[in-house]
């Protein structure tokens, strides 16, 4: 009499790739369970979500951001492709932008004859629009509105329109017809619009200044560093050394920021330090700066693991430690080649480490040892995912549940989350009904 035999997958691992049947190639193996997590091994459905704040259509959600100031005030910051935005929390309020804004001088819309509208908007007061040596004077795909026609903290408001063209110093004309029939100058607000590169996403840091104040510090590779301070609006950090930044972390008491642009050229392999305690002051002896040329693979992020920092490139990894000399303040004894991230934004802090994505697996940094983590989804996770949208993968922490979530969403498609539960080691996977852009920890 014949027996068959069946590899059995105990359900405390929630999904088991590991054994396929032996009449299937491993890069095609089934799925053993989806859309459920374990919890004391018991199976549950997974997370859902509602509806928080409604930001309008087609906007790109990539960072959401618990910031909490230097009087324990905590706020919900989320960063769009084109937008900084503050979650609103008083009765009736919606969100506000905190975008860096222009408003010297002022506006009236050319309505000619009265009662018509018109697209065209000129300018008294000495506005300035086309000066070449200001960074905040307006440029096209800035947004314009008169500011009686405006509730900052109540957004979306509709009145917002497209700058076309900056046509002199006193004159812009609109993508659109603005609806006001004002003939008198009036008081108005240009907000800038932010230019995340394609393929890029945020990175951000919490950072002391010289007056312990908390900085949120915001880079995307195509604009200008970001700081704000937890009032009004963003300002940009420095208008020479820092610009276009692909990364930042606080670290060894200073603003660290990697791979940006320096005197027009960019520099993807060049990590930059702040002045010791001030991270707007860049030219002190305090200073510094490194060029990480020993492989030629460029750098793809920065993590902190415990007293160290990690510089990730695309097949290495340097660990940098403090060197406690005040105008050399960094060294980098260690440097693990063969293993990097393609993926930058896929590196998590969590448990006082890093996790990450790499070309091969997942893997948590244990000391300066990168083990991988992945066996149980790696090969599913590379038949579903090719290598451009590896390189797009994205995760966050999730502390509540103990797990990092690793999201693919880069067309309709493609709503897979990687889950890993740090606290009992297990993976789950989820496939999302709808398309999630970001994830993270609010402050409210």
């Amino acid at each position: 009499m014949g027996y068959k035999h069946y590899v059995v997958t105990p359900i405390a691992h929630a999904l088991g790739l590991s054994a396929p049947s032996v009449n299937r190639p491993h890069t095609h193996a089934s799925w053993g369970a989806k859309n459920f997590r374990m919890v004391q091994s018991s199976p549950q459905k997974r997370l859902g979500y509602e509806e928080y704040r409604d930001l309008g259509a087609g906007v790109d959600i990539q960072r959401i951001i618990h910031y909490r100031d230097a009087t324990l005030s905590d706020s919900t910051i989320v960063l769009t492709d084109t937008d900084a935005i503050k979650i609103e929390t008083a009765a009736g309020k919606t969100w506000s932008y905190i975008n860096t804004e222009y408003t010297t001088g002022t506006a009236q819309v050319n309505a000619s004859p009265p009662g018509a509208t018109n697209a065209q908007i000129d300018g008294a007061g000495t506005p300035d629009w086309v000066d070449a040596t200001d960074i905040t004077a307006p440029a096209i795909g800035d947004k314009f509105i008169l500011d009686a026609d405006w509730t900052a903290d109540e957004e979306p408001d509709a009145s917002w329109r497209e700058i076309l063209t900056v046509d002199s110093d006193t004159q812009i004309t609109l993508t659109s017809t603005y609806d006001e029939d004002q003939v008198a100058t009036a008081a108005y607000t240009i907000r800038k619009k932010y230019a995340v590169p394609t393929n890029e996403r945020w990175s951000w840091c919490i950072v002391q200044d010289a007056s312990n104040n908390n900085l949120l510090i915001f880079t995307n590779g195509g604009d200008y560093v970001q700081s704000w301070n937890g009032a009004g609006t963003a300002t940009a950090l420095d208008s020479t050394n820092a610009v276009k930044a692909r990364y930042c972390l606080e670290y060894a008491d200073r603003l660290i920021l990697a791979d940006m642009y320096l005197a027009g050229s960019r520099r993807a392999y060049t990590v930059k330090c702040s002045k010791n305690g001030d991270p707007t002051d860049w030219t002190d002896s305090t200073a510094a700066e490194y060029d990480l040329i020993e492989t030629e693979d460029i750098i793809m992020g920065l993590g902190r693991i415990g007293n160290s920092m990690v510089v990730y490139k695309e097949d290495s990894l340097i660990f940098a430690n403090r060197t406690g000399r005040s105008t050399d303040p960094l060294e980098f004894p260690t440097h693990r080649k063969g293993i990097g991230t393609p993926a930058p934004y896929s590196i998590v802090q969590a448990m006082g480490t890093n996790l990450f994505l790499g070309r091969d697996d997942f893997y948590v940094i244990n000391g300066t040892m990168p083990e991988p983590i992945g066996e149980p989804v790696r090969a599913k996770f590379f038949e579903l995912v090719n290598e451009e949208e590896i390189k797009r993968t994205f995760g966050f922490h999730n502390r509540t549940q103990n797990e990092v979530r690793w999201l693919v969403t880069d067309n309709d498609s493609n709503r897979w989350e990687f889950v890993y539960n740090y606290r009992y080691k297990e993976w789950y996977v989820y496939e999302r009904a709808d398309k999630m852009s970001c994830g993270g920890k609010g402050g409210i």
